[in-house]
């Protein structure tokens, strides 16, 4: 049999990191891209594994937006915005949404009645 030579690992593994900012630039913007497609999978596994609906919204170092949503960053934002009320099928229109606006920021009287 033959006896297999152990070669010496060319990399360290996976090593635990300390949690701070990345100092160089090109390696923060390398860390950047990986976990954010991490993340971003993370995010669609947890989708499709329990039905959740998910935006996620990120500025790379460099100032570029990624953004991936499901069903799409548009509808969530909104239903975020809105307090749930897509969720219910209770989808304010904008002429709806100013009449909200105009209820929640009118000034308030007391009445004055007399007997």
């Amino acid at each position: 049999m033959e006896t297999l030579n152990k070669k010496k690992r060319s990399s360290r593994g996976r090593q635990k990191i300390d949690i701070k900012k990345i100092a160089n630039e090109a390696a923060r913007q390398v860390a950047f891209t990986k976990r954010r497609q991490g993340v971003m999978k993370k995010a669609s596994e947890l989708s499709i594994l329990c039905g959740v609906e998910f935006a996620i919204v990120a500025f790379s170092p460099a100032g570029k937006p990624f953004s991936l949503g499901h069903p799409s960053v548009e509808s969530i934002v909104a239903r975020f915005l809105d307090h749930g009320n897509v969720a219910a099928g209770q989808a304010q229109q904008p002429a709806e949404w100013q009449l909200n606006l105009q209820c929640a920021y009118a000034p308030r009287t007391t009445p004055n009645f007399q007997l």
